[in-house]
């Protein structure tokens, strides 16, 4: 079975493949810090070897070859440890546009379902009105050949093979406009999921971005209802918006509820010592359309908060 990365995985990748850079370089620097302390106390050590006696001279002497010996190491591992900050830069750099090209796809994959199956309804609505006209001539000429065979006394054999052919092409038409109808009825169906998806226009992430920039930054953790390919979808889409506003402590997670989760919770551990971030953050949620609960939860980390996404009740 094939597996794929989903673009969260990378973004932890290229998160920490940053961290590890900046450690590795500062651990360079601080290196390069101690090898100047060690070249100035060489250069003291020169100093004072030419003022001493024969024994001190033969202890500066050997000082100096240690202080030499760790200067090169030192050097060496600055170096090393350097590069190698250098070496995860650029990995972490590669996976962000990784990641940026994914959700341009994801977002494009999008915008084409939508438009395609706009597309097939639209045609799906022509033809079952064209085929309602035929439909409607059909039966009026039925009904014509009827009043005729009625009002005859004696029925002709081409009044018989009339009746008989209009009889079978209302049969075939009226057939023709259930199975439009029942594709149009598809198409619409398919329509209403792709709407229904819970998704942050772009002047929505814009204004939630302003609204929740100067609130504090801290943990986040976000859970979605295991096993609804929605919440989950909303759920990174959420973390993304997060990121984008300053939050770099983000974990994505699936849980199980008892009880079902319906639509967009944010618990905190007390009702009565509810955390200013997490108001501030339920009322930029709320400025856009999205009215979070607010859920007290015992088992949820003092002075925290998490979010909970459930299904999307407006989804059916």
């Amino acid at each position: 079975m094939q597996s794929e990365i989903g673009p969260f995985t990378l973004e932890s990748w290229a998160f920490w493949a940053g961290v590890v850079a900046v450690g590795m370089t500062a651990a360079g620097a601080l290196l390069g810090c101690v090898l100047v302390w060690l070249a100035l106390k060489a250069n003291s050590l020169n100093g004072e070897m030419s003022s001493a006696e024969e024994v001190p001279l033969r202890t500066l002497t050997d000082t100096r070859s240690n202080l030499k010996r760790s200067a090169d190491w030192i050097r060496q591992t600055a170096v090393v440890l350097t590069a190698a900050g250098a070496l995860f830069g650029c990995v972490s750099w590669w996976v962000s546009l990784t990641v940026s090209d994914a959700k341009e796809e994801a977002r494009m994959r999008v915008e084409s379902d939508y438009a395609s199956a706009l597309a097939d309804l639209t045609v799906a609505k022509e033809r079952a009105g064209t085929l309602e006209v035929e439909a409607a001539g059909f039966r009026e000429r039925a009904a014509r050949a009827e009043d005729l065979v009625k009002v005859a006394e004696t029925e002709s054999e081409e009044a018989k093979r009339e009746t008989a052919l209009v009889r079978k092409k209302t049969a075939k038409a009226l057939a023709s406009m259930e199975a439009a109808n029942e594709r149009a009825a598809q198409a619409e169906i398919a329509l209403m999921k792709v709407k229904a998806r819970r998704a942050i226009s772009d002047q929505q992430r814009t204004r939630l971005h302003q609204a929740l920039k100067p609130i504090q930054k801290g943990p986040v953790k976000i859970i979605a209802v295991l096993g609804d390919e929605e919440a989950g979808k909303f759920a990174k889409e959420v973390s993304s918006v997060l990121k984008d506003a300053g939050w770099i402590d983000i974990h994505v997670n699936r849980g199980v509820f008892s009880g079902g989760i319906d639509g967009f919770e944010i618990r905190v551990r007390d009702r009565e010592k509810v955390p200013v971030f997490a108001l501030q953050m339920a009322r930029a949620f709320d400025s856009i359309g999205f009215d979070p609960s607010l859920v007290h939860d015992p088992s949820v980390a003092e002075g925290t908060m998490e979010i909970i996404i459930g299904t999307d009740g407006d989804s059916g």
